[in-house]
């Protein structure tokens, strides 16, 4: 009775002296089947890069993950075939953990290997592994040192040349053409123009782009990308190779004075992050799905930063009773109109806070036990953010989510703390001290009134003013719902009377 046969065939990504197709090899093991009589059951081709986790990783001879290597062993294990054929034993391993594997698996099947191009011998198989692996490190070494090399000799190493620039044999040269286009960019930009702007003026004067997109030519991404290029002036463009950092001569094509234009206005119009899209969002933390209940979240793309449903399901089917998405600056702004209606009147916070004050000392609760209870939610708020941490440290989730989910974590905090804050002070009878700082806060926030409400006249004022206006809404905002009809519902953290609900319209449209 023949043999049944299970070949298999691996593409050559070491760099290795001999390289053969999966094809030949393929072709090889066949016609050695066919000279022995054996019946091919199977192929198994590892000749694609695979997935772990994030990264696509090419197969490898040193990984024991390879997915068709880890199939043929199974089906040898299951006793599909009788014989595993490979046309070399570097096509099967070239490191100890995937030899092992194949010595488990022969001697608890009590299959056998053949090989096309040389015999196979068990006893020997570990020696030639680490012969393997030795001469993988070695060539790893020497490409290591002669990418080091090169740069030591201002040459670049497979890389494509930056846009402006042409290579040749590792040296840079400056494309004309290319050159005068990003000269234009950066005088454009200097002079006050917006990326849009510049995106027009690149389109009508079909200025060149390298692989020009179908839908989208010259991207605000892209005329970004080239604006943040400092090499442009300096001349010195930075490759990090193996721990080391060269510095490559380049000629410069933008003068000083246009770089130092366009730094300017890159400082004014500055993108902020995932981690700090909190920063402009006055109700971040604070505003909830009107229809579902869930908190929102703080997101940007490329034009905006808008509140965000986090029941993606809910957003995606355009659910009835969903907010979807709102961008921040028109929430924010009908925020800011019930706060300053509130602040704004004279008499009308006295009343509310002192309202919020009887109804603290009416309340008949167990404070200690609610601060217990909340220090109990602080802490698996912490224990919770280490969790999170550690995903990231696995590549579980990328560094944007970590980000948006620490952000969470921290407006949750601050929610709890403000919560345990006011509990406190029913413990020892404290309501009186609250009545002295609610006078106090009353008198700062009306002394600043005036200047929380004046127009900006630079960026940096936009920034105090919006830092100042965050903190009153932090401070006396306790929930903000948002509807699906743009409207939203503010509900403050201090009790109002019934005359000051009805003098005070809640809800509002954009």
């Amino acid at each position: 009775m023949s043999k049944r046969a299970g070949i298999y065939v691996r593409v050559s990504s070491e760099m290795q002296a001999e390289r053969v197709s999966p094809e030949a090899q393929e072709k090889d093991s066949r016609d050695y089947c066919q000279n022995k009589g054996y019946q091919v059951i199977d192929v198994y081709r590892d000749i694609a890069k695979y997935r772990v986790g994030r990264k696509l990783i090419e197969p490898s001879g040193t990984r024991a993950d390879r997915p068709e290597f880890k199939r043929m062993l199974a089906d040898a294990r299951s006793g599909r075939f009788d014989v595993i054929i490979g046309w070399r034993e570097d096509r099967l391993y070239r490191s100890y953990r995937p030899m092992l594997d194949v010595l488990d698996c022969l001697d608890e099947t009590g299959i056998d290997i053949e090989l096309v191009k040389e015999m196979f011998d068990k006893k020997i198989a570990p020696v030639k592994a680490w012969a393997a692996r030795m001469e993988l490190d070695a060539k790893h070494d020497r490409f290591m040192m002669g990418v080091n090399n090169r740069f030591e000799r201002q040459k670049d190493w497979n890389s494509r040349p930056l846009y402006g620039y042409d290579k040749v044999d590792g040296h840079y040269q400056v494309n004309e053409v290319e050159a005068r286009i990003v000269n234009q960019i950066f005088q454009w930009f200097g002079n006050g123009a917006t990326r849009n702007q510049i995106r027009t003026w690149l389109i009508s004067e079909n200025a060149q782009q390298r692989d020009v997109p179908k839908k989208y030519p010259w991207s605000l991404g892209v005329v970004y990308a080239i604006l943040r290029k400092d090499c442009y002036h300096t001349g010195k463009l930075i490759r990090k190779w193996n721990n080391n950092v060269h510095e490559l001569e380049i000629p410069p094509i933008i003068d000083l004075e246009t770089a130092r234009h366009v730094k300017v206005r890159l400082a004014r119009f500055k993108n902020y992050p995932a981690g700090k899209l909190k920063a402009h969002a006055l109700a971040a933390g604070l505003i909830f799905c009107a229809g579902d209940g869930n908190r929102l979240s703080v997101k940007q793309n490329r034009t905006c930063t808008f509140y965000a449903c986090n029941n993606i399901q809910a957003v995606a089917m355009q659910l009835e009773g969903c907010a979807g998405y709102r961008t921040v600056r028109k929430v924010d702004n009908l925020i800011w109109a019930k706060v300053a209606e509130l602040i704004g009147k004279p008499g009308l916070l006295d009343a509310a806070i002192d309202e919020k004050i009887r109804q603290l000392q009416l309340e008949e609760i167990d404070a200690t036990e609610e601060c217990e209870k909340l220090e109990r939610q602080l802490a698996d708020i912490v224990l919770e953010r280490q969790k999170v941490i550690t995903w990231a440290r696995k590549d579980f989730i990328t560094e944007g989510d970590l980000q948006m989910q620490l952000n969470e974590l921290d407006n949750r905090e601050d929610e709890f703390r403000r919560e345990m804050n006011e509990k406190r002070l029913l413990v020892g009878g404290h309501a009186k001290r609250m009545k002295e700082l609610a006078d106090l806060f009353i008198e700062n926030a009306q002394i600043g009134w005036e200047a929380l409400n004046n127009p900006p006249q630079t960026p940096e004022e936009a920034e105090i003013i919006f830092e100042g206006q965050r903190d009153l809404v932090q401070k006396i905002v306790k929930r903000v719902d948002l509807y699906p009809d743009k409207s939203v519902k503010v509900y403050f953290d201090i009790e109002l009377p019934e005359e000051v609900v009805t003098s005070i319209p809640i809800t509002s449209k954009c």
